[in-house]
Protein backbone atom coordinates (compact mmCIF):
# COMPACT_ATOMS: atom_id res chain seq x y z
CA UNK A 1 0.00 0.00 0.00
CA UNK A 2 1.31 3.56 -1.21
CA UNK A 3 1.55 6.16 1.59
CA UNK A 4 0.56 9.75 0.70
CA UNK A 5 2.55 12.34 2.86
CA UNK A 6 0.67 15.54 2.73
CA UNK A 7 2.96 18.68 3.55
CA UNK A 8 2.19 20.45 7.01
CA UNK A 9 0.18 23.39 7.02
CA UNK A 10 1.96 25.97 8.74
CA UNK A 11 0.78 29.36 11.05
CA UNK A 12 2.59 32.14 11.76
CA UNK A 13 2.15 33.18 15.58
CA UNK A 14 3.34 36.08 18.05
CA UNK A 15 6.08 34.31 19.92
CA UNK A 16 4.35 35.30 23.26
CA UNK A 17 1.78 32.06 22.60
CA UNK A 18 5.19 29.98 22.94
CA UNK A 19 5.57 28.77 26.26
CA UNK A 20 9.36 29.36 28.13
CA UNK A 21 10.10 25.22 28.04
CA UNK A 22 9.79 25.78 23.61
CA UNK A 23 11.53 28.31 23.55
CA UNK A 24 14.75 26.86 25.84
CA UNK A 25 15.43 24.73 23.13
CA UNK A 26 15.41 27.53 20.48
CA UNK A 27 17.57 29.82 22.65
CA UNK A 28 19.96 26.55 23.29
CA UNK A 29 20.44 26.11 19.77
CA UNK A 30 21.48 29.75 18.68
CA UNK A 31 23.96 29.57 22.36
CA UNK A 32 25.44 26.60 20.14
CA UNK A 33 25.63 27.99 16.41
CA UNK A 34 27.50 31.34 17.92
CA UNK A 35 29.90 29.77 20.39
CA UNK A 36 30.87 26.70 17.75
CA UNK A 37 31.25 28.98 14.51
CA UNK A 38 32.11 32.44 16.01
CA UNK A 39 33.20 31.61 19.38
CA UNK A 40 30.78 34.04 20.75
CA UNK A 41 28.56 33.11 24.04
CA UNK A 42 25.51 34.70 23.73
CA UNK A 43 24.27 32.87 26.78
CA UNK A 44 23.29 36.14 28.99
CA UNK A 45 21.74 37.75 25.64
CA UNK A 46 19.02 34.93 25.51
CA UNK A 47 18.05 34.87 28.86
CA UNK A 48 17.63 38.80 28.92
CA UNK A 49 15.44 38.17 26.10
CA UNK A 50 13.43 35.27 27.45
CA UNK A 51 12.57 37.91 30.56
CA UNK A 52 11.66 40.82 28.32
CA UNK A 53 9.42 38.25 26.21
CA UNK A 54 7.69 36.48 29.06
CA UNK A 55 7.30 40.62 30.43
CA UNK A 56 5.72 41.63 26.81
CA UNK A 57 9.05 43.86 26.08
CA UNK A 58 10.67 41.70 23.64
CA UNK A 59 8.71 41.22 20.01
CA UNK A 60 9.02 38.07 17.93
CA UNK A 61 7.01 35.88 15.60
CA UNK A 62 6.94 32.13 15.24
CA UNK A 63 6.25 29.82 12.18
CA UNK A 64 4.51 26.39 13.59
CA UNK A 65 3.25 23.28 11.65
CA UNK A 66 0.52 21.11 12.63
CA UNK A 67 2.57 19.12 14.67
CA UNK A 68 3.56 21.83 17.06
CA UNK A 69 7.28 22.05 15.43
CA UNK A 70 8.53 25.29 15.80
CA UNK A 71 9.86 25.82 11.96
CA UNK A 72 11.46 29.40 12.19
CA UNK A 73 11.38 32.43 14.61
CA UNK A 74 12.55 35.90 14.79
CA UNK A 75 12.96 38.96 16.83
CA UNK A 76 12.55 41.97 16.56
CA UNK A 77 12.18 46.00 17.97
CA UNK A 78 10.55 48.60 17.06
CA UNK A 79 12.07 52.21 19.01
CA UNK A 80 12.46 55.96 17.42
CA UNK A 81 10.54 54.34 15.08
CA UNK A 82 12.94 52.20 13.63
CA UNK A 83 11.96 48.53 12.65
CA UNK A 84 15.31 46.55 13.94
CA UNK A 85 15.28 43.07 13.28
CA UNK A 86 18.14 40.94 15.41
CA UNK A 87 17.57 37.69 15.23
CA UNK A 88 16.00 35.55 11.95
CA UNK A 89 16.30 31.98 12.53
CA UNK A 90 14.97 29.11 9.75
CA UNK A 91 16.36 26.68 7.01
CA UNK A 92 12.93 27.58 4.71
CA UNK A 93 12.23 30.07 2.07
CA UNK A 94 8.60 29.62 2.75
CA UNK A 95 8.57 30.42 6.25
CA UNK A 96 11.20 33.56 6.10
CA UNK A 97 8.71 34.25 3.47
CA UNK A 98 5.82 34.54 5.93
CA UNK A 99 7.96 36.01 8.80
CA UNK A 100 9.16 38.93 6.32
CA UNK A 101 5.34 39.37 4.85
CA UNK A 102 4.31 40.13 8.39
CA UNK A 103 7.18 42.10 9.35
CA UNK A 104 7.51 44.83 6.06
CA UNK A 105 4.12 44.99 5.18
CA UNK A 106 2.25 48.19 4.29
CA UNK A 107 0.22 48.35 7.64
CA UNK A 108 3.75 47.63 9.67
CA UNK A 109 5.44 50.25 7.95
CA UNK A 110 3.10 52.58 8.24
CA UNK A 111 4.29 54.24 11.25
CA UNK A 112 7.91 53.26 10.58
CA UNK A 113 10.97 55.50 9.23
CA UNK A 114 13.79 52.60 8.98
CA UNK A 115 14.07 49.41 8.82
CA UNK A 116 17.68 47.79 9.95
CA UNK A 117 18.73 44.41 10.27
CA UNK A 118 21.81 42.64 11.10
CA UNK A 119 21.42 38.65 11.12
CA UNK A 120 23.89 35.39 11.70
CA UNK A 121 21.28 33.71 9.13
CA UNK A 122 22.63 30.78 7.17
CA UNK A 123 19.44 30.56 4.82
CA UNK A 124 21.78 30.97 1.44
CA UNK A 125 17.80 32.57 -0.16
CA UNK A 126 17.58 35.26 2.46
CA UNK A 127 19.33 38.12 0.90
CA UNK A 128 17.06 37.55 -2.29
CA UNK A 129 14.27 37.46 -0.29
CA UNK A 130 15.31 41.21 1.27
CA UNK A 131 16.28 42.78 -2.29
CA UNK A 132 12.96 41.88 -3.02
CA UNK A 133 11.03 43.73 -0.49
CA UNK A 134 13.31 46.68 -1.41
CA UNK A 135 16.28 46.23 1.03
CA UNK A 136 19.67 47.21 0.23
CA UNK A 137 21.85 44.54 0.94
CA UNK A 138 26.16 44.11 2.51
CA UNK A 139 27.83 41.51 3.58
CA UNK A 140 29.93 41.83 7.14
CA UNK A 141 32.85 39.63 7.50
CA UNK A 142 33.51 38.09 10.86
CA UNK A 143 37.45 37.47 11.43
CA UNK A 144 39.30 36.07 13.88
CA UNK A 145 43.18 34.90 15.10
CA UNK A 146 45.08 33.64 18.39
CA UNK A 147 46.67 36.60 20.59
CA UNK A 148 49.93 36.83 22.03
CA UNK A 149 50.47 39.34 24.73
CA UNK A 150 53.58 40.91 23.07
CA UNK A 151 52.89 44.69 22.95
CA UNK A 152 55.09 46.75 20.57
CA UNK A 153 56.20 50.22 21.77
CA UNK A 154 53.48 52.89 21.79
CA UNK A 155 53.30 56.28 21.20
CA UNK A 156 53.48 58.30 24.41
CA UNK A 157 50.21 60.01 23.94
CA UNK A 158 48.17 56.86 23.95
CA UNK A 159 45.95 56.21 27.01
CA UNK A 160 43.24 53.92 28.20
CA UNK A 161 40.02 54.47 26.95
CA UNK A 162 37.23 56.31 29.19
CA UNK A 163 33.57 56.58 29.12
CA UNK A 164 33.72 60.17 29.73
CA UNK A 165 35.37 59.57 26.52
CA UNK A 166 32.16 58.71 24.77
CA UNK A 167 31.30 61.88 23.09
CA UNK A 168 34.64 62.49 21.97
CA UNK A 169 34.66 59.10 20.17
CA UNK A 170 31.23 59.68 18.65
CA UNK A 171 32.28 62.37 16.89
CA UNK A 172 35.65 60.88 16.14
CA UNK A 173 33.62 57.91 14.35
CA UNK A 174 31.61 60.54 12.38
CA UNK A 175 34.39 62.08 10.74
CA UNK A 176 35.96 58.69 10.16
CA UNK A 177 32.58 57.14 8.65
CA UNK A 178 30.24 57.99 5.48
CA UNK A 179 27.98 60.00 6.99
CA UNK A 180 24.80 57.98 5.86
CA UNK A 181 24.85 53.88 4.77
CA UNK A 182 21.41 52.15 4.45
CA UNK A 183 23.03 49.06 5.88
CA UNK A 184 25.07 50.00 8.74
CA UNK A 185 24.41 47.94 11.44
CA UNK A 186 25.08 50.84 13.82
CA UNK A 187 24.48 54.76 13.26
CA UNK A 188 22.93 54.70 9.53
CA UNK A 189 21.90 58.12 9.01
CA UNK A 190 25.72 59.17 11.13
CA UNK A 191 24.29 61.77 13.22
CA UNK A 192 25.91 63.01 16.39
CA UNK A 193 23.07 61.52 18.22
CA UNK A 194 23.79 58.05 16.61
CA UNK A 195 26.93 58.11 17.10
CA UNK A 196 26.85 58.54 20.95
CA UNK A 197 23.91 56.10 21.07
CA UNK A 198 26.04 53.91 19.87
CA UNK A 199 28.89 54.64 21.77
CA UNK A 200 27.11 54.46 25.21
CA UNK A 201 25.65 51.05 24.19
CA UNK A 202 29.22 50.03 23.68
CA UNK A 203 30.51 50.78 27.33
CA UNK A 204 27.40 49.51 28.81
CA UNK A 205 28.19 45.51 27.33
CA UNK A 206 25.61 45.50 24.29
CA UNK A 207 28.56 44.23 22.61
CA UNK A 208 30.44 42.25 25.32
CA UNK A 209 31.57 43.17 28.76
CA UNK A 210 33.91 46.23 27.96
CA UNK A 211 37.95 45.49 28.57
CA UNK A 212 39.64 48.52 29.90
CA UNK A 213 42.77 47.20 30.15
CA UNK A 214 42.20 46.14 25.93
CA UNK A 215 40.40 49.48 25.04
CA UNK A 216 43.04 52.69 23.97
CA UNK A 217 42.44 56.07 22.57
CA UNK A 218 44.93 59.00 21.22
CA UNK A 219 44.29 62.58 22.63
CA UNK A 220 44.66 65.29 20.19
CA UNK A 221 43.62 68.18 21.89
CA UNK A 222 40.92 69.25 24.33
CA UNK A 223 38.33 66.74 24.07
CA UNK A 224 39.20 65.50 20.86
CA UNK A 225 40.51 61.60 20.06
CA UNK A 226 42.74 60.94 16.88
CA UNK A 227 42.01 57.26 17.38
CA UNK A 228 40.06 54.54 19.62
CA UNK A 229 40.39 50.99 20.17
CA UNK A 230 37.13 49.66 22.01
CA UNK A 231 37.62 45.89 22.75
CA UNK A 232 34.95 43.55 24.68
CA UNK A 233 35.12 39.89 26.83
CA UNK A 234 32.22 37.79 24.31
CA UNK A 235 33.31 34.91 26.19
CA UNK A 236 35.44 33.25 28.51
CA UNK A 237 38.80 33.05 26.65
CA UNK A 238 37.37 35.26 23.58
CA UNK A 239 37.71 39.04 23.19
CA UNK A 240 35.96 41.03 20.22
CA UNK A 241 37.71 44.44 19.00
CA UNK A 242 34.25 46.53 18.49
CA UNK A 243 35.93 49.52 17.03
CA UNK A 244 39.05 50.60 15.48
CA UNK A 245 39.30 53.68 14.38
CA UNK A 246 41.94 56.20 13.33
CA UNK A 247 40.90 60.12 12.42
CA UNK A 248 41.21 60.27 8.55
CA UNK A 249 43.47 63.24 8.79
CA UNK A 250 46.00 61.00 10.70
CA UNK A 251 45.72 57.92 8.55
CA UNK A 252 49.02 56.54 7.10
CA UNK A 253 51.12 56.82 10.07
CA UNK A 254 51.11 53.24 11.70
CA UNK A 255 48.67 54.27 14.31
CA UNK A 256 45.61 52.00 13.84
CA UNK A 257 48.77 49.51 13.84
CA UNK A 258 49.90 50.51 17.08
CA UNK A 259 46.50 50.77 18.68
CA UNK A 260 45.44 47.10 17.31
CA UNK A 261 48.51 45.45 18.88
CA UNK A 262 47.64 47.05 22.48
CA UNK A 263 44.65 46.21 22.49
CA UNK A 264 45.12 42.70 21.33
CA UNK A 265 48.18 42.69 23.71
CA UNK A 266 46.06 43.83 26.46
CA UNK A 267 42.72 41.92 26.08
CA UNK A 268 45.83 38.91 26.29
CA UNK A 269 46.77 39.79 29.69
CA UNK A 270 43.24 39.40 30.73
CA UNK A 271 43.31 36.21 30.01
CA UNK A 272 41.59 35.66 26.00
CA UNK A 273 43.17 33.84 23.85
CA UNK A 274 41.65 34.48 20.55
CA UNK A 275 40.27 37.67 19.26
CA UNK A 276 37.18 38.34 16.59
CA UNK A 277 36.21 41.46 14.33
CA UNK A 278 33.61 42.48 12.32
CA UNK A 279 34.28 44.33 9.07
CA UNK A 280 32.03 45.06 6.38
CA UNK A 281 32.42 43.91 2.93
CA UNK A 282 32.57 46.71 1.47
CA UNK A 283 35.54 48.22 3.34
CA UNK A 284 38.00 46.76 1.01
CA UNK A 285 41.19 48.95 2.96
CA UNK A 286 40.24 47.26 6.70
CA UNK A 287 39.56 43.99 4.99
CA UNK A 288 43.16 44.01 3.51
CA UNK A 289 44.32 45.83 7.42
CA UNK A 290 43.08 42.26 9.05
CA UNK A 291 44.23 40.10 6.37
CA UNK A 292 47.57 41.48 6.99
CA UNK A 293 47.19 40.99 10.78
CA UNK A 294 46.67 37.73 9.79
CA UNK A 295 43.35 37.25 10.67
CA UNK A 296 41.50 34.90 9.08
CA UNK A 297 37.61 34.30 7.85
CA UNK A 298 34.74 32.93 10.73
CA UNK A 299 31.65 33.55 9.06
CA UNK A 300 29.58 36.55 8.16
CA UNK A 301 26.71 38.42 8.61
CA UNK A 302 24.01 39.83 6.91
CA UNK A 303 23.23 43.58 7.10
CA UNK A 304 20.03 44.80 5.66
CA UNK A 305 18.56 48.10 5.46
CA UNK A 306 16.70 51.11 3.75
CA UNK A 307 15.90 54.53 4.68
CA UNK A 308 12.82 54.62 2.89
CA UNK A 309 11.06 52.16 4.03
CA UNK A 310 7.72 52.27 2.59
CA UNK A 311 9.21 51.08 -0.45
CA UNK A 312 9.39 48.06 1.31
CA UNK A 313 6.14 46.42 0.85
CA UNK A 314 4.90 42.78 0.98
CA UNK A 315 1.61 43.54 -0.50
CA UNK A 316 2.88 43.61 -3.92
CA UNK A 317 1.74 40.79 -6.41
CA UNK A 318 3.62 38.26 -7.33
CA UNK A 319 3.84 35.98 -10.08
CA UNK A 320 3.97 32.29 -9.70
CA UNK A 321 7.16 31.96 -11.23
CA UNK A 322 9.12 34.54 -9.14
CA UNK A 323 11.99 36.60 -10.75
CA UNK A 324 14.44 38.61 -7.94
CA UNK A 325 15.47 41.72 -8.32
CA UNK A 326 19.75 41.36 -8.44
CA UNK A 327 22.44 44.52 -7.33
CA UNK A 328 22.18 46.49 -4.53
CA UNK A 329 19.67 49.21 -4.76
Amino acid sequence: MNIVSFPQRLRLADWQALAAERMAPLYADEVDRWQRLLDWDTTARWQDIEVRRRQGGAQGLAVVDDSGVVRGWCHYAVRDRVLRLDTFVTDEEAVAEMMLDRLLSVPALAYIERVSAFLFSELSGLPQLLRFRGLSIDRYWYLGRELNTVAPPALPAIRRWRPEDALATAALLGRAYEPGAETRPFAPLGTPEQWLTYVNDVARGAHGTLLPDASFCLPAGPDRLSAVSLVTRIGENAAHLVQLVVDPASRRRRIGQQLMDMATAGAARTGCRRVSVIVGGSNRAARAFFDAARFRTMGSLLAAGTLQPRRATAAVSRPATRTFASGRR
